[in-house]
């Protein structure tokens, strides 16, 4: 009887190792299905952010790319390069201290004319002997028939009476500066029509902003106490 009692229990110790192996893999399993689902849960509720996200990135790269092309077409004429220069003039009938050539490079830019001594000098900002860039609004641009010393020179005349010579090394540079320079003026002088016909609608009485009415009021308020 002993004997017998004894025997079931190695049976019974043998019989338990595989279920427990059967559970063990099928929690392996349960855990890699969790897995599985979890990822494909944080894809699916990834996409749609990222869709929503490249959505304004790709817009504001398109209007990065198109503002510049904008701003180009209504952006003053730009135009450089070295051409030879003489003071002649400081004022009406006046002449100018130093009246010598000088080979200069020259920047059409924001309806102004800037010197600077080389390429170099414009990287850095520095102008040829600190002078301020010529203003062309109300200027005169036209070929010098008058100058007979050199070939290829146009003049520009300033609103202050002061005249500048200028000469290229041949007609074409000279005649697509004359073009350049004529062209900033016309469009310096539209610049200036267009600010002063701004604030005409708003003396008018057109204007509804109480804004621009307290600023009429102010200005018109000067010329009085004066």
């Amino acid at each position: 009887t002993s004997a017998s009692s004894v025997e079931p229990q190695p049976h019974s110790v043998r019989s338990a190792s595989p279920i427990c192996h059967q559970t063990q893999e099928e929690d392996k399993q349960r855990q890699q299905q969790q897995e599985e689902r979890t990822g494909r849960e944080e894809k699916l509720t990834l996409e749609p952010l990222f869709k929503v996200l490249d959505t304004p990135m790709s817009e504001s790269e398109e209007t990065a790319t198109t503002l510049p092309a904008q701003l180009d077409r209504s952006h003053s004429m730009q135009m450089e390069g070295y051409l030879g220069r003489k003071h002649d003039l400081e004022g009406p009938n006046k002449k100018a201290s130093n009246r010598s050539w000088n080979n200069l490079y020259c920047v059409l830019r924001n309806n102004e004319l800037t010197f600077y001594k080389d390429a170099k000098n414009l990287a850095m900002g520095v102008p040829y002997h600190g002078e301020e860039p010529l203003g062309l609004r109300h200027a005169i641009c036209e070929v010098a028939a008058d100058y007979k010393k050199k070939k290829h020179v146009f003049k520009l005349r300033l609103s202050n009476g002061s005249e500048w010579l200028f000469h290229g090394k041949d007609e074409e540079e000279m005649l697509s500066w004359l073009q350049g320079v004529s062209t900033a003026i016309t469009e310096s002088q539209s610049i200036q029509v267009k600010a002063q016909s701004l604030p005409l609608p708003s003396i008018a009485g057109t204007d509804t902003s109480f804004g621009k009415k307290d600023k009429e009021k102010r200005f018109s308020f000067f010329p009085k106490k004066k």
